[in-house]
């Protein structure tokens, strides 16, 4: 059975776990569920499988997989493949996961969307900015060191930490002070990061990804 993945184009977690499938070769089915929606008016299919309520969820080997980063880890066991060559550096795969989670995955989605679909009081907004121009430094940091953020190779580390980055190309990053225009001048080994990423073979946006789909589960 082809791999189904219930998601939205503008979700990074979805973008995260679509990425790994593309890098990795695996067709999938994208099945766009409705997140304007309230959570019990979405399709009963979605419901049924959604044990968080939460985009993404990925149908694969006869599971039921959520959460991002659980989805990316799976897959890389999976395939054997975007991982860490030894235990020690696939556990600094994963501190990057977790990282990523309480970090981009917080703070540039919530610059994203307080501005685009929230409307969040401009202190708390604010603050996320603060914080996602300060993870952009970190990412900064460990790029100007290592081609990729867990070494020599790529890994699902690389794709769960650009989940959101990607979206750094809409209007609202201009309000929230970093707006992927500039990264070239202030985060270069990022952007060049960004760049290698998406010369692997598969390797597309969010916006090409998700194009072409209706929003209908």
């Amino acid at each position: 059975m082809t791999p189904i993945l219930y998601c939205h184009p503008d979700s990074g977690f979805s973008y995260k776990v679509a990425l790994a499938l593309r890098l990795l070769g695996i067709e999938f089915e994208q099945r766009q569920v409705d997140i304007r929606r309230p959570r019990d008016q979405r399709s009963q299919e979605f419901r049924e499988l959604a044990a968080h309520g939460e985009i993404p969820v990925l149908r694969i080997d006869g599971r039921v997989l959520c959460q991002s980063n659980v989805i990316l880890d799976y897959l890389a066991e999976r395939e054997d493949r975007l991982d860490g060559a030894d235990l020690d550096q696939r556990l600094q795969v994963r501190e990057w996961l977790s990282w990523e989670a309480n970090r981009v995955s917080l703070n540039v989605a919530h610059s994203r969307y307080g501005r685009q679909f929230g409307g969040y009081d401009p202190a708390v907004l604010a603050w996320y900015d603060r914080r996602s121009i300060a993870d952009l430094d970190r990412l900064q940091a460990q790029l100007s060191a290592t081609p990729w953020l867990a070494g020599a190779a790529p890994t699902i580390a690389d794709v769960a930490c650009n989940g959101y980055l990607f979206y750094a190309v809409e209007p609202w990053a201009e309000a929230a002070g970093f707006p992927a225009r500039t990264w070239a001048e202030r985060w270069p080994a990022v952007q060049a990061w960004q760049q290698r990423l998406l010369a692997l073979p598969g390797a597309q946006t969010p916006q090409a990804l998700f194009a072409g789909h209706e929003i209908r589960y």
